[in-house]
């Protein structure tokens, strides 16, 4: 067996412990931290959100470049390093400027770990010709490290109780523990030595037609409506009634059902595009409805719910849009895509906290599902129209 075949096989194998320790086991107590160690208020904590959103768009294409042109693990081995600085901010830092540092950090961190890991891996499967294994192999290490991370993030959060501290501390750890995974692992292919040219995707691709455009700001508007109240969703449930130590908990079950749900993804890229955009948006609108009711126990059900459909849902909406464009101009419109979701994360979280602070956490909520009621049906149509249409 040639040495990088090898390289490849050991970078599969451990590529799972990368997966299980990169996420964020402090994540679903992260605001209420901050509001009790540092006095935020909802508004700080949206302008948190619009702010490592901002970092992240800014951030994502030259990291991307410094993993095609440094390597793929060097990019982890920073992005670890950075995740751990940043955790340890929020340990010993409990003021707004230490904060906004700790978060800005954290939001660069990602950046250079996004992708980084998934191009590893391809690389790996490229060199053994086994590209076509890739969505098996990904799904499997999702499935497992979901249910390792609802263990860590149920423990993490539980923690709280004793000190808050402690379950920053805790990610401190897991970063470390990611460090010492990345020493496993070694790029296939040599960094590229030549000078790569750094390009900022543009949108003149998706203006090419009305449907292609319609779709493309709709998919970053519901996608962004996802990931953009997390920080609500969880001041909410300790408002409602939850306990802080039982948000882990919750998330942890989204995790476990995820992990239980992935094998179903097969069967749900067979559905027409324009039908899961429906199922995606009954699910979005089931989560603000959810919040509306003021009910903690239907909140907690309803998240675990979308978090285990969220898991996975790009991965569906990339292979629609893979299977039109298989070449030349599947780079330029998931990056595109991306930038779009990453964009609408920036002023989402402000319009969130400021319908909240104005109306209260219940009638908040309402106004925000009103607004995603408007917004579904532009997206089902423009995904019949641009998906469906090119597909059959």
């Amino acid at each position: 067996m040639s040495t990088t075949i090898t390289l490849a096989d050991r970078n599969i194998k451990y590529y799972v412990w990368v997966r299980i320790f990169a996420k964020r086991v402090f994540l679903p107590i992260t605001a209420i931290y901050f509001i009790d160690t540092a006095g935020l208020t909802i508004r700080d904590i949206g302008l948190l959100s619009a702010y490592f959103s901002l970092v992240q768009f800014i951030a994502e294409i030259p990291t991307g470049y410094f993993a095609d042109r440094i390597g793929r693990v060097r990019s982890l081995r920073v992005g670890t390093l950075l995740a751990a600085i940043a955790t340890t901010i929020y340990v010993l830092i409990h003021h707004r400027v230490g904060i906004y540092l700790g978060v800005g950090i954290e939001a660069i961190a990602y950046s250079f770990m996004g992708g980084a890991g998934e191009a590893l891996i391809h690389d790996s499967l490229k060199a053994k010709n086994q590209t076509s294994m890739y969505t098996k192999i990904m799904s499997k290490n999702m499935s497992i490290s979901l249910i390792a991370n609802a263990i860590l993030v149920a423990f993490a959060t539980y923690t709280y109780r004793l000190d808050p501290r402690l379950p920053f501390a805790l990610g401190t750890i897991c970063y470390l523990l990611l460090l010492l995974a990345t020493s496993k692992l070694k790029d296939i292919y040599p960094p590229k030595t030549k000078p790569l040219k750094l390009t900022i995707p543009t949108f003149t691709f998706l203006t090419t037609h009305k449907s292609m455009l319609a779709f493309g700001l709709t998919f970053g508007i519901i996608s962004a409506l996802y990931t953009s109240p997390n920080d609500m969703l969880n001041i909410a449930l300790r408002e409602y009634g939850i306990k802080t130590e039982y948000l882990g908990m919750i998330a942890g079950l989204g995790s476990i059902l995820g992990a239980i749900l992935g094998p179903l993804n097969n069967s749900l890229r067979r559905l027409p595009a324009n039908i899961y955009a429906l199922i995606d948006s009954c699910i979005l609108l089931s989560l603000y409805a959810a919040a509306w009711t003021g009910n903690p126990y239907v909140l907690a059900s309803i998240i675990v719910v979308a978090l285990s459909f969220w898991r996975y849902r790009r991965i569906i909406y990339q292979d629609y849009l893979l299977r039109i464009y298989p070449n030349a101009y599947k780079a330029t419109l998931v990056s595109t895509l991306n930038n779009l979701d990453q964009a609408n994360a920036i002023w989402l979280p402000l319009a969130i906290t400021s319908a909240i602070h104005y109306l209260g956490l219940s009638s908040g909520f309402g106004l925000m599902f009103i607004f995603t009621l408007l917004i579904a049906p532009i997206f089902y149509l423009s995904t019949k129209r641009f998906i469906v249409k090119r597909l059959n």
